[in-house]
């Protein structure tokens, strides 16, 4: 099928903000801790683009290896999660209360272990996308657009947390990322 009837565009709407929660919350917790800008728009790609790949790709592998992969990879994701969400509490609380918070300097490689934690879900959806009577690559693209816009709206969210809370932003970045990877793993 070329393309989406108007029941299966919804269906396809409802899955991508959905999947996008995950990018949202992480938005929110990076954000408190503050972002540069190049960062800002560097993660919001990558995880665009992770959005786009990883049902492709779940649709190419099948449903044969969801078994064997689907659960080890959310697994993963949500201990990064939790890590990173833990380091940045824990550093938030070593703090004195009159350091300043350097903007989150992150590379590529550091953005796109951020990313992955929150996509691993498109994966998953990838293995059953095919079913829906959609187009895998329409949906891909539009699971992307509708990442990327909604973890720039929760990095957005952030800073404005992070400026009301203060010091506490950076604590309160770390306790979602934290509070995000408990709810994929569990």
């Amino acid at each position: 099928m070329i393309g989406i009837q108007p029941a299966g565009f919804l269906t396809v709407i409802i899955i991508g903000i959905a999947l996008s929660m995950d990018a949202f919350s992480l938005g929110v917790g990076l954000g408190a801790q503050g972002m540069r800008w190049r960062d800002v728009v560097r993660l919001a790609l990558v995880i665009s683009m992770l959005h786009v790949i990883l049902p492709l790709t779940g649709i190419w592998i099948g449903k044969m290896l969801h078994g064997i992969f689907g659960a080890l990879f959310q697994r993963i994701a949500a201990l990064i999660l939790m890590l990173l969400g833990s380091k940045m509490a824990l550093e938030s609380l070593r703090r004195k209360a009159d350091d300043e918070f350097p903007p989150l300097q992150a590379n590529l490689f550091q953005l796109s272990l951020f990313a992955l934690g929150v996509s691993m879900d498109a994966l998953s959806v990838g293995f059953s996308l095919g079913t829906l009577g959609v187009s895998p690559l329409l949906s891909s693209l539009a699971f992307g657009l509708l990442s990327g816009t909604l973890s720039l709206a929760g990095i957005y969210i952030g800073r404005k947390v992070n400026q009301a809370l203060g010091e506490y932003g950076q604590l309160a970045g770390g306790a979602v990322l934290v509070a995000l990877g408990l709810k994929i793993f569990f």
